[in-house]
């Protein structure tokens, strides 16, 4: 996934219109993509990617209070207003979840404040360093350090080496 980035953040971009944004959904898909169980069932690691990415970007729509008509209609153009996911699908997601929260439970303490804060409250980096007392390169530290022991152990279930 790591050779996509630029694409997927360029796609992003064009989502979003927002460079920050941008990133926060990159960040977030790629948490999504790494807990994904079966990975070798994949045909095109790009189709794969680009779908999380604007699964990510519907949630973050539909998460927020005001939307950007820019946004919606850029929703509507790619195809993501209105859509559902399968029952199947959302079975997988809860396993997926499931396995994540257990993961990031067993992550050394400020890592799995500064994951929870950025990835479950979705509080920037900022807003993080000032209530934990850090700075914003720890924080950013921390959640790359997150990311990284979550894609890890991720691997180790499935049987499979690291990133």
């Amino acid at each position: 996934m790591l050779p996509l980035t630029a694409e997927l953040r360029g796609y992003a971009r064009r989502l979003t219109h927002d460079e920050v944004q941008a990133e926060d959904l990159l960040h977030d898909a790629f948490a999504r993509i790494i807990a994904v169980d079966n990975w070798r069932e994949i045909d095109s690691a790009a189709a794969f990617a680009t779908r999380i990415l604007r699964n990510v970007a519907y949630d973050a729509a539909r998460r927020q209070k005001v939307v950007a008509i820019d946004f919606v209609a850029d929703l509507e153009v790619f195809g993501l207003a209105g859509a559902e996911p399968d029952p199947e699908a959302s079975a997988v997601a809860r396993d997926e979840l499931r396995r994540l929260r257990a993961i990031v439970a067993r992550l050394p303490e400020q890592c799995r404040r500064v994951f929870t804060l950025r990835k479950v409250y979705d509080l920037p980096p900022g807003a993080i360093a000032e209530r934990l007392g850090l700075s914003v390169s720890t924080v950013e530290k921390h959640l790359v350090k997150a990311v990284r022991l979550c894609s890890e152990a991720l691997a180790r279930e499935d049987g499979r080496p690291g990133w």
